[in-house]
């Protein structure tokens, strides 16, 4: 049974628990009351009669006047001595239950006066009749709105299941709209997060094994040609070794940046004042600083490390000095710049700069991983990487959420 019908089952359940209990209730009550004016209409007939006795020397009699008139009731009595009725008037009562008796004391006989009280057993069968009439539509309503509520409130989850379904077969599905219930809401956003983890560890796993076996081809064929030479005695080992030497520092050189790459973003993400951290992060690193702060971010120490050190390395490695790093607030974003004084970069290079082994011509030696890293840990703060020449040099830029100092 799905959960959608076991959702309409309750709601139906719980409708028929409440609706029945109502019915019974309000049966009880009317009881209660036709049996309250039954006790009165007995008690007033009962004063009606004893009121119009009157006895003589042969014995109790009605005083003048029908006591039947003038009345809608269906009623008779009897007045006893003893167990022998000495007077009787009126209707005399059935052994069909439909009658009421009471017995009271008249000038030492014993009188019962007894009412029908067919009309009032009516009136209960007709309020029971008429309450079951209302509970049966009042049911198959219920079980409709039960089955379309229970849609409402399986939908989400049935789009969930089927984006698990999709990412369990490595079918990214779209991030999934937000609920207006908290905990839905809360539930797909960790669900939209895992999917973009699990694609982003796949990219990683796939960026690392590609460019490991593209990277390494070259180093590893140089080590096992130097290797195979020296073996075979076409080269001594001396003039083998530092080429067998260079091709190891480029593999490991090679590893560390792709694990760079692979491993997940480090640390959780806390309030930052960018200005403070910069200024004692980069006292002695030959920058020129120009903060305007305060300057409050999304990010974590390690990853703001990573980031400056490489757009720092970068700059160095392939600009020329004096090397600017600029911060300032704009809008609701934190700029960070790094801006070195070389020959900047071709235009139709800018796009590819984050590209990984990315490496322009006649650049100095280098893995070509750095803006890669920095990409990456932009992405992760939630910012935006941009490039520009300055003329001279290359600028980077780095847009990052803003926060307000009262929030931070």
């Amino acid at each position: 049974m799905s959960l959608r019908i076991r959702l309409a089952y309750t709601f139906f359940l719980l409708t028929f628990a409440s609706g029945l209990l109502s019915l019974a209730g309000g049966y009880l009550v009317f009881r209660n009351l036709v049996e309250r004016d039954i006790a009165q209409d007995l008690a007033e007939l009962s004063g009606r009669v004893a009121r119009t006795l009157v006895l003589t020397q042969e014995g109790p009699r009605l005083a003048e006047g029908d006591i039947f008139l003038g009345t809608h009731y269906v009623f008779g009595f009897r007045l006893l001595q003893g167990e022998r009725p000495v007077l009787e008037g009126g209707f005399a009562p059935e052994a069909s239950g439909t009658w009421r008796t009471l017995s009271t004391s008249w000038q030492g006989y014993n009188l019962e006066v007894s009412l029908r009280v067919e009309e009032y057993q009516r009136a209960l069968s007709a309020f029971l009749r008429a309450g079951l009439s209302l509970l049966l539509p009042l049911l198959f309503l219920a079980a409709l709105l039960g089955y379309a509520t229970a849609g409402f409130i399986t939908r989400p989850l049935e789009r969930l299941s089927q984006a698990v379904e999709s990412l369990s077969a490595l079918r990214f599905p779209e991030p999934l709209p937000l609920e207006r219930d908290r905990e839905l809401a809360r539930l797909t956003r960790g669900f939209n997060r895992l999917v973009e983890a699990v694609r982003s560890a796949l990219e990683r796993e796939r960026l690392f094994t590609r460019y490991a076996s593209h990277e390494l081809r070259s180093p590893l064929a140089v080590f096992r040609a130097q290797l195979d030479a020296a073996r075979q005695g076409l080269i001594p080992w001396e003039e083998a070794l530092p080429h067998m030497e260079g091709a190891l520092r480029r593999m490991e050189a090679v590893l560390q940046g792709l694990l760079a790459l692979a491993r997940p973003e480090e640390g959780n993400l806390a309030p930052m004042e960018l200005a403070e951290y910069l200024e004692a992060s980069l006292k002695d690193k030959g920058v020129r600083l120009l903060l305007q702060g305060p300057a409050w971010v999304l990010a974590h120490p390690l990853l703001v490390d990573r980031l400056v050190d490489n757009l720092l390395a970068n700059a160095f490695r392939h600009g020329a000095p004096p090397v600017e790093v600029r911060l300032f607030p704009n809008g609701d974003s934190v700029v960070l710049e790094v801006r070195d004084h070389g020959k900047g970069v071709r235009e139709e290079d800018k796009e590819r700069l984050t590209r990984p082994f990315f490496r322009g011509p006649g650049g100095p030696e280098g893995l070509g991983l750095g803006l890669a890293l920095v990409e990456q840990v932009v992405r992760r703060l939630g910012g935006t990487l941009e490039f520009a020449n300055a003329h001279p040099g290359l600028r980077v830029r780095v847009r990052l959420p803003r926060r307000e100092d009262a929030a931070a």
